[in-house]
C-alpha cells in the first residue's frame, strides 16, 4: 500500500496502473474512516483491478463558523484501518498541495447545489465540486465511489461529471446504519449519550414515512407532516429542512413515486446531521432503489417499470369497500390487473392498448392473468376481436382491466358501483404512459367511461345501441382530463360473451395508421 502525498506522485501512480491495462477505482474521503467508507472500498475493490483512497479534509467546503478545525483527524488510524483491505494507494495531500498560493479557479455546482445544503451552507458545494473535480483529474479513475447518505452531494457530482464530459463512472452505494438505525457519519463522534438517543429520531421519521407510503399514502404533503411530527416529539432535535424531491433535479414533488427521495437535516444538540430515504416497493433492494433514483430509466428515457404506484394502487383496490352498501355487488375484489403488472409487464410503456371489460370472472382460477384458458369463450372472443393468436401476443402491446373489480349480481351494473370503481380506473390509466387506444367492452364499461372518466352528463351520452349502430363498434378521438389532456382513440364494442350480439374483429382500428 503506497502512501502518496504529492499531486505528481499520485499522477505517476495512476499512469502506471493505466499503462498496465488495469482499471482504477477512487474512494474520496475526508478521513475519520468508518464502516460507511469501508463499504465503498469493498465495492471499489470488487469492481476495479486497483483501488486508491484519498484522505483530505477539504477547507473550501466549510463555511465560517463551521467545524473545519474540530473535524476529526487521525491520519495514522485511518492508514492502519486501510491496511487489511490491501488498497493500492492512499493519497494524503496537505492543503497547500491542492490549493497553492494564488489558487482562484472554482467549479460552479449549478442549480442542484443551490438548494437545501447549498442554501444553508453557502459555498459548500462550490468547494465540494472543486475538490472532486481536482481529485478526478489527478487520479484519473475509471470509477469513483460515493455514499447515498450525502445524497445531494452525489447529485451534484453526477451533474458535474455529466456536464463536463468527464471519463469516470460515478458509483453511489447504500447508506450504512448502526444497529439503532442512525446513519453512520464521522460527525456522530460529536454526539453525547443524550444526543445519540435523540439522533434516532431522524431515521425513525424516515422509516415512518416509508411505512406510510407502503401502506398506500403517496401525498407528499401528508407524508412530510408525518415526518415533522416524529421529529417534533424530541425537543433536542431541531430540523433545518425536510423535503420530498425528484432525485435528479431535487425539485419538490406532490405525489411520491418510485425513486423519489426524502431529504432531512437537523441539529441534534450542537451537532448537525443529515439523512435520507429512497422510496420504492417494499420488496425492492437497496441497489434497486439507488437505480430507481439515479438511473431508473432507459437511455431513451421511456422505460417505466412497475413500481411504487402499482403497489400503492394494488393496496387501495384490495382494501376498497366502497360498494359495501350495494347489495348486488359482492366484495372483496378477487382478481384485477394491477396485481399482475409486476410479473407480466417489465415496461409499462410497452402497453399501447388498454382493454376495459366488465368484471373479473366469478371463478378466480379463470382470470386471464392468473391462468389463461384457450377454451374460455371470453378468452377466445377477446383474441379474435383484437386480432392476436395468444395471450402472450396480446400482452406485447395490450393490457386488460375491468370496469368493476368486484362482481355484480345484476345487469345493468348499479351506477354507484361504476362510479366507485372509476376511481381505480383513473389511476390505472396513469400507469401506462404510451397508451393511445382504449377499447370498451360492453355497455357498462361504455357508461362508466363516459360518465366518470370523461365527465359527461347522462343526457349527453348517446345510447348504447345508437352509438354502435349497424357496424358493431364506434370510434372517437377524445381528450382525457385524467391523463393531463392527452388525446386517445376510444373504441366501443360489444362484450365477447355478455349479451346476444357480438362485434366483428377490430384489429384494423388498432393499427397506428388507422384513420
Amino acid at each position: 500500500m503506497q502512501i502518496i502525498e504529492s499531486v505528481e506522485g499520485m499522477k505517476a501512480f495512476s499512469r502506471r496502473i493505466r499503462g498496465a491495462g488495469k482499471t482504477l477505482g477512487l474512494v474520496p474521503t475526508m478521513g475519520a474512516l468508518h464502516e460507511g467508507h469501508l463499504s465503498l472500498i469493498r465495492r471499489a475493490k470488487s469492481q476495479c483491478d486497483s483501488t486508491a483512497v484519498s484522505i483530505f479534509v477539504n477547507p473550501t467546503q466549510f463555511g465560517p463558523g463551521e467545524d473545519f478545525d474540530q473535524y476529526p483527524r487521525n491520519r495514522q488510524r485511518d492508514i492502519d484501518l486501510l491496511r487489511p483491505f490491501n488498497v493500492d494507494a492512499v493519497f494524503t495531500p496537505e492543503a497547500a498541495e491542492l490549493y497553492p498560493p494564488g489558487f482562484s479557479a472554482f467549479a460552479d455546482p449549478g442549480p442542484v447545489g443551490s438548494v437545501f445544503e447549498g442554501a444553508l451552507r453557502p459555498g459548500h458545494f462550490r468547494g465540494v465540486a472543486t475538490i472532486v473535480l481536482k481529485l478526478l483529474n489527478i487520479v484519473a479513475p475509471d470509477a469513483a465511489y460515493f455514499g447515498q447518505k450525502d445524497f445531494q452531494q452525489a447529485v451534484v457530482i453526477r451533474r458535474l461529471v455529466t456536464d463536463l464530459n468527464l471519463s469516470v463512472r460515478v458509483v453511489v452505494c447504500p447508506i450504512v446504519r448502526d444497529p439503532d438505525g442512525v446513519a453512520i457519519s464521522s460527525r456522530n463522534s460529536y454526539l453525547s449519550a443524550k444526543d445519540r438517543e435523540s439522533a434516532r429520531a431522524l431515521s425513525r421519521s424516515l422509516e415512518h414515512a416509508r411505512e406510510l407510503v407502503w401502506s398506500g399514502e403517496t401525498n407528499a404533503a401528508l407524508v412530510l407532516d408525518a415526518v415533522r411530527h416524529v421529529l417534533a416529539a424530541d425537543a433536542n432535535v431541531q430540523p433545518d429542512y425536510a423535503a420530498l424531491v425528484e432525485p435528479s433535479s431535487l425539485e419538490p414533488v406532490e405525489i411520491i413515486e418510485t425513486g423519489c427521495v426524502a431529504l432531512l437535516a437537523a441539529r441534534v444538540g450542537p451537532t448537525r446531521l443529515i439523512d435520507n430515504v429512497i422510496f420504492g416497493p417494499r420488496d425492492a433492494s437497496q441497489e434497486q432503489l439507488l437505480e430507481a433514483a439515479y438511473g431508473g430509466r432507459s437511455a431513451s428515457g421511456s422505460l417505466r417499470a412497475p413500481g411504487l404506484q402499482v403497489e400503492t394502487l394494488r393496496l387501495q383496490i384490495e382494501s376498497c369497500r366502497e360498494c359495501a352498501a350495494i347489495t348486488s355487488i359482492t366484495l372483496p375484489p378477487r382478481e384485477f390487473l394491477v396485481k399482475y403488472l409486476k410479473s407480466e409487464y417489465s415496461d409499462l410503456s410497452d402497453v399501447e392498448i388498454l382493454v376495459i371489460g366488465r368484471d373479473s370472472s366469478w371463478n378466480a382460477q379463470n382470470y386471464l392473468y392468473r391462468s389463461p384458458q384457450p377454451k374460455d369463450r371470453f378468452f377466445s372472443g377477446l383474441l379474435e376481436m383484437v386480432g392476436v393468436k395468444s395471450f402472450a401476443e396480446f400482452k406485447k402491446r395490450c393490457a386488460l382491466t375491468d370496469a368493476l373489480r368486484c362482481h355484480a349480481l345484476v345487469a345493468p351494473v348499479p351506477e354507484r358501483a361504476l362510479a366507485n370503481c372509476a376511481r381505480h380506473l383513473r389511476e390505472e390509466l396513469k400507469l401506462f404512459p404510451s397508451v393511445r387506444t382504449i377499447v370498451l367492452l360492453g355497455e357498462d364499461a361504455y357508461l362508466q367511461f363516459n360518465r366518470f372518466i370523461l365527465g359527461r352528463e347522462l343526457r349527453d351520452i348517446p345510447s348504447w345501441g345508437q352509438s354502435l349502430g349497424g357496424r358493431g363498434w364506434a370510434v372517437e378521438e377524445l381528450t382525457l382530463p385524467a391523463l393531463g389532456g392527452r388525446t386517445l382513440r376510444v373504441i366501443s364494442c360489444y362484450h365477447p360473451v355478455a349479451g346476444r350480439r357480438s362485434s366483428p374483429p377490430i384489429a384494423h382500428l388498432l393499427d397506428p395508421a388507422a384513420s
